[in-house]
């Protein structure tokens, strides 16, 4: 499986083609397999991003993700939602930090 491709986007920027490419990094970084060499590989999450309501959006100049947990139906909502703080990151392999808020 290859390897998970390093991401170079200017969180500044707040047009529509920033929001796309910082959706397609969270696509690819929190719903896709994820090779992991002498352990299972993840294969994500079983449900699409569309199916779980993934949103990616900037306010008070940060960029956030959010997603209902699709797997966790016995929980309740507040405990399904996931929200993630975006920001970039020299130290990650992606070159993105994603922080929960």
């Amino acid at each position: 499986m290859p390897e998970r491709p390093k991401f170079t986007l200017n969180l500044r920027s707040d047009t529509e083609a920033t929001r796309r490419a910082v959706y397609d990094a969270v696509v690819a970084i929190q719903f896709s397999p994820v090779p992991d060499p002498g352990h299972e590989d993840y294969a994500g999450p079983s449900y699409t991003p569309d199916e779980c309501g993934l949103q990616v959006f900037k306010v008070l100049g940060r960029w956030f993700a959010t997603w209902t947990e699709m797997d966790e139906a016995g929980l309740p909502e507040d405990q399904r939602q996931v929200l993630l703080r975006i920001s970039t990151s020299q130290d990650s392999p992606s070159g993105l930090l994603f922080e929960e808020v």
